[in-house]
């Protein structure tokens, strides 16, 4: 009754479907109606970007032709990729069931002009062989599993090229119309040419912003509503065989690898296995996603045939609605007479004394939680350990007490364990040390997860020349932009960042941007590289950097930061100065044409006269967002802030004129 109290509140927040399949005709499943779903199956009309849950679209794709005997898994991916290159020889070892289980070891995520504002653009499809021939890979392949978009890219172009059609009517012709999924398909099918209304805006304060394309339809880009996402879960269902054959979803539901220390991923999916549902001898797969606000999560339970779905809108994250969709799944399974109960945390036993030996794992520490990494220094006295952050204005160090099995768990101020559990152990692997985490962390009133995965290693020491060092200490003194980003890119809404050195960490970078930090390893005066052998998605979207020279439209000669994802990014120092006599500024295709805001126009307003295929965008001195033309209903007058920042962005040929 709790759970179901729980869902009706936070239904108003997401959309959410459930599918039971009804017994003897599981290729007819419906979502339910019921006291459970009413009104959470509520608006299901509204399409959502269903993130990374479109990675089991592509995965069942390439099933689908694994079984007509198309495509082999063990095949290496130049088989039907002959444009894949990379500056790595063992690029050529890459097979398929590496891209669908994360086990390539190609290190890049993304590129650019990923995610565009009411735009379907083809430029990412295009160019991501491109993007890649220069990459050198960071393991062997198939060595260990890290979360990896660009596999899923990939797959979209085996897709095409075995079959000779676009991947967005291989969906539709091969899942979406067999299944009935009426309201699913790509930005080419649902937007280009026709944007209609199913986005929904999202209001962040002031600043009303519309919702992103994505542009990688194998990797993240399926749109769909959640009732159809619930449905689609149902054709995993043991026995349901319209799409797949009960062997194919096996493969898929296999766990990679089958040592507990890794994540579980299947093939497409984040997880084959569960705790939560495996000590109720419960098969639950799940897949999550997000994207710049939208987030998604699917659950499917194929022996008692569930499947649950939750898309949501907004600045959150795909944890949240993975503990919607759990919730509707213990609902659904305890209707079947099938009760699961949330996890309990565990219960180290905290010893007082640290003996001598783990003084060896003293020093310096790359940390990731999957998104962003850092450093941090551990350091130990005879009762604690403690890690300080560097490199951030986090001056409490955090400290950890020993448990009994050789772990060290999070403590407050008192010494106290807290309701959520962080326990670290190290693991000499290699000549390498590495810190694994086992986290339970409690969301009140929403449940609990437990999650364990390899999350840092230690770093060696990395002597570089004096004037290596003195050339990256002075690129930390500015702040850098994204210039070569497409005019209706998502990345200008935090194009900025910095590199960061530290006496603490000589002969590293920590390249920061409003959504996180990498840190790299300095290898000369105009490079640094990803340098990480994390055995888990903690080593995930990893870039090199170089340093060049650029001229830019503006015929300044300055620096270009630029990251192996095809980011290139130029010194705010360098910028001219946006002054009161400027009454027209030339767009360029390639290059955003930038402005520090001048003395004289502090404070004061401007109207612009802008061609279509234009954005403008204004930023305070903090480098945030005030202003951009992607604001919904945006106002063509102005208001530039003090020591702010400008940008004008568009197709060349094009112009913006101002009006003061």
């Amino acid at each position: 009754m709790m759970k179901k109290k729980m869902i009706a509140a936070i239904s108003a927040l997401c959309m959410a479907g459930i599918v039971y399949a009804p017994v003897g005709n599981m290729a007819h499943a419906e979502p339910v109606q019921s006291e459970l779903t009413a009104e959470t199956t509520a608006s299901q009309d509204r399409i959502y970007c269903i993130a990374s849950v479109s990675k089991m679209y592509s995965s069942l794709a390439v099933m689908q032709l694994v079984e007509e005997g198309k495509v082999e898994l063990d095949a290496p991916v130049t088989k039907y990729l002959p444009d894949f290159k990379m500056d790595d020889g063992r690029y050529k070892d890459i097979t398929v069931r590496m891209l669908m289980n994360h086990t390539s070891g190609i290190p890049l995520g993304l590129g650019i002009n990923h995610y565009l504002y009411e735009d379907v653009d083809s430029f990412v499809h295009d160019n991501v062989f491109d993007v890649v021939s220069g990459l050198r890979l960071k393991a062997d392949p198939g060595e260990y599993a890290c979360y990896n978009n660009m596999g899923f890219s990939f797959m979209e172009h085996i897709v095409e090229n075995v079959t000779g059609m676009s991947y967005t009517d291989y969906v539709k012709n091969n899942i979406t119309l067999k299944i009935g999924a009426d309201h699913t398909g790509t930005a080419w099918s649902l937007y280009a040419g026709d944007l209609g209304d199913t986005q929904v805006s999202l209001y962040r304060g002031s600043l009303p912003i519309e919702y992103p394309y994505q542009m990688t339809a194998g990797s993240g880009g399926i749109y769909a509503t959640a009732s159809d996402v619930a449905n689609f879960g149902s054709v995993f269902f043991t026995g349901n065989d319209i799409l797949l054959s009960d062997d194919a979803k096996t493969q898929m539901s296999t766990r990679w690898n089958d040592d507990a220390k890794y994540e579980s991923y299947g093939l497409g999916w984040d997880f084959v296995e569960q705790v939560k549902y495996e000590k109720e001898n419960i098969k639950v797969m799940g897949k999550g996603g997000d994207l710049p606000y939208m987030n998604s999560c699917l659950l499917v339970a194929p022996d008692e045939q569930i499947s649950t779905a939750v898309l949501t809108a907004g600045n959150s994250s795909s944890q949240y609605a993975g503990l919607m969709a759990s919730a509707l799944m213990d609902v659904a399974l305890e209707e079947r007479g099938k009760a699961v109960s949330d996890l309990t945390p565990p219960e180290p036993k905290i010893t007082d004394i640290i003996p001598d030996h783990y003084k060896k794992y003293e020093g310096l520490y790359y940390i990731s939680n999957l998104y962003s990494t850092g450093l941090c220094r551990i350091t130990f006295n005879n009762t604690a350990m403690y890690k300080e952050d560097l490199g951030t204005d986090n001056a409490s160090p955090e400290r950890f007490k020993i448990t009994g099995d050789g772990g060290f768990v999070k403590v407050n101020d008192s010494g106290r364990m807290t309701s959520d559990r962080e326990i670290v152990y190290f693991e000499e692997k290699d000549g390498g040390v590495y810190i694994r985490t086992d986290k339970f962390t409690v969301y009140p009133g929403l449940g609990n997860t437990a999650d364990s995965m390899y999350t840092g290693e230690k770093m060696k020491e990395n002597p570089v020349p004096r004037n290596v060092q003195q050339r990256w200490d002075e690129l930390s003194q500015t702040v850098f932009v994204t210039y070569n980003e497409k005019w209706t890119s998502w990345q200008y809404e935090s194009p900025f960042y910095r590199v960061v050195t530290d006496k603490a960490f000589p002969g590293y970078i920590l390249v920061k941007n409003s959504a996180g930090a990498r840190v790299e390893k300095l290898t000369g005066e105009d490079h640094a590289g990803f340098f990480t052998t994390i055995p888990s998605s903690a080593n995930r979207d990893l870039f090199d950097i170089e340093i060049t020279g650029q001229t830019y439209a503006d015929k300044t000669l300055a620096a270009s930061l630029n990251l192996s994802d095809g980011t290139r990014c130029r010194s705010v120092d360098s910028l001219p100065v946006f002054t009161a006599d400027i009454t027209e500024i030339s767009l360029h295709s390639s290059e955003a044409v930038w402005y520090r805001i001048g003395k004289d126009m502090d404070g004061k307003s401007i109207a612009v006269e802008r061609p279509d295929n234009s954005a403008v965008f204004v930023y305070n001195k903090f480098r945030e967002l005030l202003y951009s033309t992607h604001i919904k209903d945006a106002v063509n007058t102005i208001d530039l802030p003090a020591d702010g920042y400008i940008a004008f962005i568009g197709e060349t040929g094009g112009s913006v004129k101002i009006f003061k």
